[in-house]
């Protein structure tokens, strides 16, 4: 068959009513692919089980081929077939379509270590800030441990809700895909709450953060809060791409820049209506002092699951 690049919308041409077949597939949303059993057999023994039982629908009028109904819908058989058929199958980006097609793939029992560079474009930056955990079930689902854990590096700010967890669950196959990241959540933990304390707040803090105000200030308080912004905190620790704001350690104290601050350099202000820098007076031996803590703490930080 000549290679050719396909669409996944609706029936790419390579399996439409003018293909060469001897087989129907209906996906679950009503949509006919005219495949040769020949070459989904070869891919998969349960293909090969699959063709040897009775047909589950009535024959095709026009061509009165033997018509299977498949519980996939018709965007994730399209993506199966087109990586299964010889031919160029199209760029996939969707995480919830590379999801499905994952677990169709190990459903019909082929190995994932064919699958994997197909699915490469869907670990991008979009998919790893908007969509974190789902990328990180979908590495684990895959085998793929370096994608896995450069995932899990992006998962911080992300809510491990009951719901969440179940997701990932449904799309890893594994439960040892969230104990995995819940044990990186609690070992990160207490070394952030150690950083959000090390911080001269009350003396540096701009006025919407806690400087000049009254004896009424609680530096407990104030540091409470920090934690509470840990997701944007870890941001910067770990050197990844972030939101800006004040909360984020590297960029709250300027600690990038060898110059005291602020300075033309300094990209953000403080998150909140004010015209001051956060530690806009601290002088540079304060700085560094801060910084060689913070970098002490940094060292045994952990930055990604375990596997």
């Amino acid at each position: 068959m000549a290679s050719e690049s396909v669409s996944l919308e609706p029936v790419p041409s390579a399996f439409s009513s003018n293909s060469p077949a001897d087989c129907i597939l209906r996906s679950s949303d009503g949509l006919d692919f005219y495949v040769l059993r020949g070459i989904l057999i070869f891919a998969s023994d349960v293909f090969k089980d699959m063709f040897s039982l009775p047909p589950t629908g009535p024959n095709a009028e026009k061509e009165r081929l033997p018509i299977i109904n498949m519980t996939e819908n018709g965007r994730t058989l399209s993506a199966l077939l087109s990586v299964i058929y010889p031919i160029v199958p199209p760029e996939i980006t969707s995480i919830s379509l590379a999801a499905d097609l994952a677990q169709a793939w190990q459903k019909y029992l082929m190995p994932l270590e064919r699958l994997r560079p197909f699915l490469s474009g869907v670990f991008n930056e979009s998919s790893l800030t908007e969509r974190p955990l789902d990328a990180y079930a979908l590495a684990w689902r895959l085998g793929d441990k370096a994608e896995a854990k450069k995932a899990s590096q992006w998962t911080h700010g992300a809510s491990l809700s009951f719901g969440a967890m179940s997701r990932i669950v449904a799309i890893s196959g594994d439960q040892e895909a969230v104990n995995a990241l819940t044990s990186l959540r609690d070992l990160r933990q207490p070394i952030l709450r150690r950083m959000a304390r090390v911080i001269p707040i009350r003396e540096h803090a701009c006025p919407n953060h806690g400087g000049g105000d009254n004896g009424l200030y609680d530096r407990k308080a104030y540091a409470d809060h920090m934690v509470g912004m840990e997701e944007q905190v870890h941001e910067r620790v770990l050197n990844r791409p972030g939101r800006g704001a004040c909360h984020d350690f590297r960029s709250f104290l300027g600690l990038q820049f060898p110059e005291r601050w602020p300075g033309p350099k300094l990209p953000k202000r403080c998150s909140h209506p004010t015209d001051n820098f956060c530690f806009g007076n601290m002088n540079q031996w304060q700085v560094s002092e801060v910084s060689e803590t913070i970098e002490t703490l940094r060292e045994p930080l952990p930055v990604e699951v375990e596997w």
